[in-house]
């Protein structure tokens, strides 16, 4: 699953599946912008491995759920790397297990807000660039709307940014460039950096794995990133938790 050459943007890369991601592209050969939005210290170490070992990344922090905040990001992208050839959008809403009759409204829609906003800011521009080099890959995190969940405002900001990659997919198709959705449910967490090492180079941790990590998520991104995924786009992955 190579994707030498390209450059990738990792949004909320300092933890988590971001990092895992991160760390995943660096190893097929992607340089990485490590995207974060306060813990520096977690994302410079992430960016410190993959150069040490041979890999480029730089780290931007940026405010993904503000027009300014993207377009930094993007800014800082090009100034250092000249192109964007991946995007994964990763963070958004929170996790407020209420069912519709005792929502609280407002960060309901404080939710749909920050699953969908980073797509509104982002697209604008990334895609006349990927146009223009008849490429890209844009992914977004969801969630796997087959297993049941009692959060009703997390499920439908979830399912608000489902549709706003679907509704776009068909005209950037027609460009070259995929958009889709890697959509877990309940992933187990990797702590450390050590660990999150460990399972990207396919270690015991990785190999004994009995349910999902976000090492999994990482490999999806990495397999629609790759060549192997060029004609995957307007789909919906998604990975089921074992517990």
């Amino acid at each position: 699953m190579n994707s030498a050459g390209k450059v990738a943007i990792v949004t909320g890369a300092s933890s988590g599946i971001g990092r895992s991601t991160a760390l995943t592209l660096a190893r097929e050969g992607a340089r990485v912008v490590v995207g974060f939005h306060s813990n520096a210290e977690a994302a410079f170490a992430v960016a410190a491995y993959i150069t040490a070992h041979g890999g480029s990344a730089i780290t931007v922090q940026a405010d993904i759920f503000s027009k300014e905040g993207c377009q930094h990001l993007v800014d800082t992208t090009l100034q250092n790397f000249k192109q964007v050839d991946i995007c994964v959008i990763n963070p958004g809403g929170g996790w407020h297990p209420e069912p519709p009759d005792t929502l609280d409204p407002d960060t309901a829609l404080e939710d749909i807000q920050r699953e969908v906003s980073p797509v509104l800011y982002l697209l604008p521009l990334l895609l006349p660039r990927m146009y223009e080099q008849k490429s890209g890959r844009i992914i977004a995190i969801g969630m796997n709307h087959n297993l049941p969940s009692p959060a009703y405002a997390y499920n439908l900001a979830k399912a608000s940014r489902y549709e706003a990659i679907l509704q776009a997919h068909s005209q950037a198709w027609s460009q070259g460039v995929t958009m889709n959705v890697v959509a877990p449910g309940p992933v187990a967490e990797i702590e450390t950096l050590t660990e999150a090492v460990a399972q990207s180079l396919h270690g015991d941790s990785w190999q004994n794995r009995t349910t999902t990590t976000s090492q999994d998520v990482a490999e999806a991104v990495a397999y629609l990133c790759s060549d192997a995924g060029r004609f995957v786009t307007g789909a919906e992955l998604p990975l089921h938790f074992v517990g």
